[in-house]
């Protein structure tokens, strides 16, 4: 719902800690990951000119974070629940959050800004119309999820969502008789994705999440999904309309011809016609 790009708005230390420092750890941590906060915590690293100490024994855990041995310890970088962030920590209300912990607790709070998606409110629009059901599942806080489902027009939305809690929620819904498509980029996504009956990813996800998705949207459009939903409905109805007239033909003209009511040469014109009638229903696919 969010662009990939996300730039750093704020940190936030305990007391004593310094913002240099708590950049420089968490960058070596996130060095390896292609989640986009890690990536926005490189980047911020780099312009701040903050460096980045090498990282040892990393040891990512999927819906958590990532440990690693740093200059000064074991560091951990992730959720809060990860990293023992207090409720009570003074960062900016809204938008997605990391945290750094190290041996004695939390260290330090990465407040990010991001933007919705130029066309994220048509695209769930759309899908609503077509009559979708549209669920947020998300593993960041609830009031950075809250204020995104109403920017973008989502009346249901989970906050603090793990791995485990997606892949839970998608099974009650399939046991209901439902159909799930899901949508997703991150590599806590990829068991969910796996599961849907539909899995599309978008073109700047991580590979495993594309890996296991049955469509991949290119150029981070978000409205491609409602297009794919569209464009599914009209290959399935033209396909009917194609099965019930070949069964018409073949129910009115195989008898016929096998009384030898019908000449052999008028069975093979009426045959040809309807295949020319079949590819041009089909051809009507190809319009915009």
């Amino acid at each position: 719902l969010t662009e990939a790009a996300m730039g750093l708005r704020g940190v936030h230390c305990r007391d004593g800690g310094g913002e240099h420092e708590a950049l420089a750890a968490a960058a070596a941590l996130a060095q390896g990951s292609l989640h986009p906060l890690s990536r926005a915590l490189v980047a911020a690293a780099q312009g701040r000119d903050a460096g980045a100490p090498q990282a040892a024994e990393l040891q990512e855990q999927p819906g958590r974070g990532v440990q690693g041995r740093l200059p000064g310890g074991v560091f951990r970088l992730g959720s809060a629940s990860f990293c023992d962030a207090p409720d009570t920590a003074p960062t900016p209300a809204g938008g997605p959050q990391v945290h750094l912990a190290d041996e004695r607790g939390w260290l330090a709070s990465f407040k990010f800004a991001e933007g919705l998606r130029a066309d994220a409110r048509e695209a769930i629009g759309t899908l609503r119309q077509s009559g979708l059901q549209v669920r947020l599942l998300s593993g960041d806080r609830a009031d950075a999820v809250r204020r995104l489902a109403a920017q973008a027009g989502i009346e249901r939305w989970h906050a603090g969502c793990t791995p485990e809690d997606k892949l839970t929620l998608v099974r009650e819904l399939q046991s209901q008789g439902r159909r799930v498509l899901m949508v997703g980029d991150g590599m806590n996504d990829g068991p969910v994705l796996a599961r849907a009956d539909v899995s599309v990813a978008m073109g700047q996800g991580v590979p495993l999440a594309q890996a296991q998705s049955d469509f991949i949207v290119q150029g981070g459009r978000l409205q491609a999904v409602a297009s794919l939903l569209a464009q599914s409905r009209r290959t399935r109805r033209i396909v009917r309309q194609n099965l019930a007239w070949a069964a018409f033909y073949n129910a009115a003209c195989v008898p016929l011809a096998i009384a030898g009511l019908m000449p052999a040469w008028l069975a093979g014109i009426g045959m040809a016609v309807s295949s020319l009638l079949v590819i041009a229903n089909a051809t009507r696919l190809a319009r915009p």
